[in-house]
This record gives C-alpha cells, structure tokens and sequence, in this order.
C-alpha cells in the first residue's frame, strides 16, 4: 500500500511539472512500468486528481503537490503577506485575471502566495513558497528597477550565482538592463522576458505584468497579474489593466505605512 502510494504522489508530481503527458512519458519519468503507471493513472482519474483530455490522450494534473524544497517564509513577515493577500484578492475580484504575490526574503525573491486558485479562468497553477528568477520573471525585474541602488546590486550579485545563470546570460543582461530599467520605471510596471516561462520544466504559456509594493522608499513587495498570451499582447493589455493593478500597489504601500 506504501509503494502504490508514493508511486501514485510521484506521477502527480511528474503531471504538475508538465503540461500534458503521455502514458509512456510518464512510465518514462517515473521509472514506474507502463501497466502499473496505467492502473495508478485509472485509480487517480476515477478520484477526480487527474483527467484524461479526450482530444490528445494526455494526462493532467488536477491538484499540485508542493516542492520539497520550498523556501521558509519568516513569521515577521506574514503580517505583510496577510494585507497583500487582502488586496490582491480583491483586485482579481475587479479584473478576474489572478494575482502572483512575491517578497524578498534575504537576496531572493519568494513567490509567497497567489490568487490563481480564485479566479473562474482556467489558469496553470504556480508553486508557491519557491525563489523566481531575479532577471526573467516580470516580478524579479520590477524589484531590480525599484529598488535602491544598494538593494538592486544585492539582488544582482545573488543573481549572477544561480546555477541557472550563464556567463553569456549575465552580459546580456547587463548591457540591456539599463535601458530596460529606464524603460520600466517610467511606465511604472515590468513584463516577463520573452524567452521566461514560468517556474516549469516547460512553458505555462502566460503572460505577466508586476508592480513593486513600496513604503518607506524600499519595495517591500512585489505583484503581478498574469493572462494567457493568445488573450492580449503586453501592450494591450497594459492598457486596460496597469491602472488597476498600480493602484492595488499604492493602496498596499498606503495601509503599511499606516500600520
């Protein structure tokens, strides 16, 4: 009964890594056999944890399990989580489009929380309590270009260590960042680099678009939205949503500085 069950947490794993996968991939992945991956996958179907899409064959995931390797959040800190929290909810209530919610927590950028599961839109779900990529994702970029010049060259020296970055990454990113800081401090909101698909083995197909949550002249916080991107390009989209979503920050800033 042990073995079926961790075989059957390891495919739930494997399924919310991807966006569609195979009977064979997942037997492939797993090291489990083709005929017992196929009586787990029949069990967890039957549970509803997992569908079948009738179109291509393929199995998803209907839950996500959380990392193992997840990031400790700070117990000083939930009190800013729980106000964000407040105020993200609501503007995904004005907007319908979900809400990524992300604080620095030492020289990392957290994802701590998200209004993905409130939204009636069919939205790939996030992994929350993990670090983003500083450079990449639209969050880690509206932090570098907020911050101080001491808090950004803190984050930036961190950056340079992950395993995911490069040599050739971290050149690129220093002659175009300058340009692009510039860029995202006057419209006041960053989007995700091109070439970012979410914290995925593969792409979650997403736009976003982030703000920082400042108070005391340093980004406390940082919030997105995210859509689809066969709903809008980042132009059009900015237009009809950075009002509402600069305005959630400001008002998050507001009640801190209050507090």
């Amino acid at each position: 009964m042990t073995l079926a069950l961790d075989r059957g947490i390891q495919i739930l794993a494997e399924l919310g890594n991807a966006q569609g996968l195979t009977l064979s991939e997942i037997s492939q992945r797993t090291d489990i056999p083709k005929s017992t991956t196929h009586r787990l996958l029949k069990r967890l179907c039957e549970q509803n944890l997992v569908r079948q899409n009738l179109l291509d064959q393929r199995y998803r995931s209907n839950v996500l399990l959380p990392q193992q390797s997840e990031v400790h959040i700070p117990p000083a800190e939930q009190p800013l989580i729980e106000i964000i929290c407040h105020h993200a909810e609501a503007l995904t209530d004005q907007v319908l489009w979900p809400s990524d919610i992300f604080i620095p927590i030492g020289n990392q950028l957290i994802l701590v929380e998200s209004t993905r599961a409130l939204t009636r839109l069919h939205i790939a779900h996030c992994r929350i309590q993990t670090q983003v990529d500083m450079l990449r994702s639209a969050a880690g970029r509206a932090l570098l270009a907020f911050s101080v010049q001491e808090d950004s060259e803190r984050y930036l020296q961190q950056a340079w260590k992950e395993p995911s970055c490069h040599r050739g990454d971290q050149q690129l990113f220093t002659q175009a960042w300058p340009r692009l800081c510039e860029q995202i401090r006057q419209q006041g909101y960053a989007f995700r680099a091109p070439s970012y698909f979410g914290e995925r083995r593969c792409g979650d197909e997403l736009r976003a678009m982030a703000v920082p949550v400042i108070t005391d002249g340093r980004v406390r916080a940082c919030i997105n939205l995210v859509w689809p991107k066969l709903f809008a390009s980042e132009e059009a989209f900015a237009k009809d949503y950075a009002a509402p979503l600069r305005q959630t920050a400001t008002d998050i800033g507001n009640q801190l500085s209050a507090v």
